[in-house]
């Protein structure tokens, strides 16, 4: 089936209200022109017969009545048709050339369009009383000059309504095409942008209106685009690279052992790094697996109602080894009172051990970790605060991001994958929370979760 342009469409459908609108607008015309024509013609005939009641009234003998009516007769234009009858039904005054048709019955004033002689007639019949007597008035004009004027006019709309509908139309899609011109150019200029050229942009018309929008939120969705590719570039050359090192280690560490005959204490010693180059290459792929997952948009986790102090007592008690074994003091502080969330219990353990791993590592020995849940405004907020090294305020936007490191501290000898945070800030996200963090260079970090208020 072949595709028909916006422009097309909009051409047709503004033709067809257009041409609705004129059929409405002509037919309007013209009945106003028949009213108000009929209206004029029904007064004058209102106008003559009020003119025969006056002679009427007069009070001359009957016979010089009829002398009047005739004599008027005589001076009116259309006079001839023109007829009076008296009660008994005697006609006093008589149409003559054409017959006009009395009605049947004549109530007050009657007026009707009737058919004679083969033209079409207006008659008005009026019966009123006059000095004791009734008498019945006919008067009637022809129609031929009013039918005239109104064919002429019919003929006049017929031809100008489809000319003014055809120029209309031509106008409409010229000025649709025009209008649509940008929008062509927008599309021929996006056709050109693909994943090698994400850079480039579109130019956007200062014009103010929804073309300008238009070419704004191409130019957003691209820019989009582009950081969503260059953040896959990315987390692919930093996935790569991670999973590279302890695969190359743990080889190297194999081969080397198998060149030759070694001690039973050189193969425990070589299956010892094997095995921690394993571990730790397990974790590194557990953490992009739940990174994969998050950004397939894997269905909600499922939410409980939580009470935040066990839970992060748990989590103490948990990393309570690790700060033991880099000599690091760790303590809780806990509120008077239960505060609940809403929450997934195995997601938050893995947000908060996280947070609490993280301050350890970075902690030297001597220094401490305070791991604190609160309520502000009926907001439940944890804090992780530690006396550790702390981040430069330049890398502070950046620690959330996948496999960023801060240079000299945060790095893999110290354990980590880079992936920590990122999971941490996505858990936060997933329960719409909203993660925190705040450091001094060489003096510690402080990372907050504040939870929105449970239902």
């Amino acid at each position: 089936m072949a595709r028909i342009s916006i422009g097309y469409r909009l051409t047709w459908w503004y033709s067809t209200v257009l041409a609705l609108g004129l059929a409405l607008f002509a037919a309007g015309i013209w009945l106003a022109a028949r009213h108000s024509l009929l209206a004029s013609e029904d007064e004058t005939l209102s106008q003559r017969a009020a003119a025969v009641l006056a002679v009427l009234n007069d009070d001359d003998p009957k016979d010089s009545v009829i002398e009047e009516l005739t004599e008027y007769a005589k001076v009116t234009p259309e006079g001839n048709l023109l007829a009076v009858r008296d009660e008994s039904g005697r006609e006093l005054l008589s149409t003559r050339g054409i017959a006009l048709r009395w009605p049947a019955e004549i109530r007050g004033n009657s007026l009707e369009t009737v058919p004679a002689g083969g033209h079409r007639y207006r008659v008005l019949a009026v019966s009123q009383p006059v000095r004791g007597h009734r008498f019945e008035i006919l008067t009637g004009t022809p129609l031929d000059g009013v039918e005239n004027l109104l064919r002429r006019l019919r003929n006049l709309l017929f031809a100008m309504v489809p000319l003014v509908l055809l120029v209309a139309s031509m106008g409409g899609y010229w000025l649709s095409r025009r209008a649509l011109a940008p929008v062509d150019r927008i599309t021929e200029a996006a056709r050109v942008i693909s994943i090698q050229n994400l850079s480039q942009r579109l130019d956007v018309p200062a014009t103010g209106d929804e073309l300008q929008r238009l070419a704004e939120t191409w130019n957003d969705m691209l820019q989009r685009l582009e950081g969503a590719v260059q953040r896959l570039s990315q987390f692919t050359a930093d996935a790569s690279h991670e999973l590279r090192t302890p695969i190359a280690l743990i080889r190297t560490t194999a081969e080397l052992t198998l060149r030759r005959e070694r001690s039973a204490e050189t193969y425990k010693e070589a299956l010892r790094q094997i095995v921690v180059e394993s571990e730790r290459t397990t974790r590194l792929v557990e953490e992009l697996l739940v990174l994969a997952r998050a950004d397939a948009g894997l269905p909600a986790l499922p939410m409980d109602r939580l009470e935040l102090a066990p839970l992060v007592q748990e989590v103490c008690r948990q990393g309570r080894g690790l700060a033991e074994a880099r000599q690091v003091q760790l303590s809780a502080s806990m509120p008077d009172g239960p505060v609940f969330v809403q929450g997934n219990d195995p997601a938050l353990r893995r947000l908060f051990f996280v947070l609490l791993d993280n301050a350890v590592k970075y902690t030297p020995a001597g220094g401490s970790v305070t791991i604190s849940v609160g309520c502000d405004h009926e907001v439940a907020t944890v804090a992780v605060e530690d006396t550790g090294i702390g981040i430069e305020e330049s890398a502070l936007p950046h620690i959330f991001e996948r496999f960023y490191r801060v240079d000299a501290s945060r790095n893999r000898e110290a354990g980590g994958s880079g992936l920590g945070l990122s999971i941490a800030k996505w858990i936060a996200d997933s329960h719409g929370a909203e993660i925190r963090a705040e450091s001094v260079a060489g003096r510690g970090s402080t990372f907050q979760v504040r939870f929105p208020a449970p239902e």
